[in-house]
C-alpha cells in the first residue's frame, strides 16, 4: 500500500470485484521507536507514508463516491500513543497523532453527507508490532488482542445513522500496568539496557 499508485489500484480493484466501497478501514502500520535526534530520515518517511499518507490517499479515493451515494464509513486505526507525549515514540507517535486529526477533518467535512469517520485508538494490543507482555512482566490476558479492536469497529458500524461516536474512540486495557504509554517507555528502557536499540517493525 505504500507504493506509488497502490491505494488507487486497491480501491479500483475492490470496486470492480465487490461494488462501490462503503466502508474503509485503515489498519496497516509501520513503527520504528527512537528519540527524535536518533530517527533516520528514511524511517521517519516510511512511518508517515504508511501510517498517515496511505489512509489519506485511500480516503481521497473513496469519499467522492460515498458523498454521491450519501453513505459511508471511514475507520482509521490510530493509537493511544497518538494521544500522549511518549518520549521515544518518534515518527510513530507523530503519525498516529496526525491520523487522529485527519479523521476529525474527514468527519467534519462529510458528516452532512451521510458519512461517518472515526479513529479507534487502541492501547496495548498483543500484535507483532508491540512488545511482548511477558517481557515487561504483564500477564497476556491483561493486554488487548486484535479481536477486541475488530469488535469495537463492528460495534461502531452497528450504531444507528442518527448517532455519532467519536471521531476519536480510545480502547484501553483495564489494568494500569498495561497502559500503552507506560508500556512503550518500559520497552524502550529495556531495549536500551540490553543494547538492542529500538525495535523496527512493520505490519503489512
Amino acid at each position: 500500500m505504500a507504493e506509488p499508485g497502490a491505494p488507487a489500484e486497491a480501491v479500483a480493484a475492490t470496486a470492480a470485484g465487490l461494488g462501490p466501497v462503503g466502508l474503509l478501514v485503515c489498519s496497516a502500520g509501520a513503527i520504528r521507536l527512537a528519540a527524535v535526534h536518533e530517527t533516520e530520515e528514511r524511517h521517519w518517511e516510511r512511518q508517515l507514508r504508511v501510517n498517515l499518507t496511505v489512509p489519506f490517499l485511500l480516503a481521497r479515493e473513496v469519499l467522492p463516491g460515498m458523498r454521491e451515494r450519501g453513505f459511508g464509513w471511514v475507520v482509521n486505526i490510530g493509537s493511544g500513543v497518538g494521544s500522549e507525549v511518549v518520549p521515544g515514540s518518534g515518527g510513530y507517535g507523530v503519525s498516529k497523532h496526525a491520523v487522529h486529526r485527519l479523521t476529525e477533518l474527514i468527519h467534519e467535512e462529510n458528516r452532512d453527507h451521510g458519512i461517518r469517520a472515526v479513529t479507534v485508538a487502541p492501547g496495548w494490543v498483543s500484535t507483532r508490532l508491540a512488545a511482548r507482555p511477558a517481557d515487561l512482566g504483564v500477564p497476556e490476558e491483561e493486554v488487548l488482542d486484535a479481536e477486541d479492536i475488530a469488535d469495537t469497529v463492528a460495534w461502531l458500524l452497528d450504531r444507528p445513522a442518527r448517532m455519532s461516536v467519536g471521531p476519536l474512540v480510545r480502547v484501553e486495557p483495564s489494568a494500569s500496568r498495561a497502559a500503552a504509554g507506560d508500556a512503550m517507555t518500559r520497552h524502550l528502557t529495556r531495549s536500551r539496557a540490553e543494547g538492542a536499540g529500538p525495535d523496527a517493525k512493520e505490519a503489512p
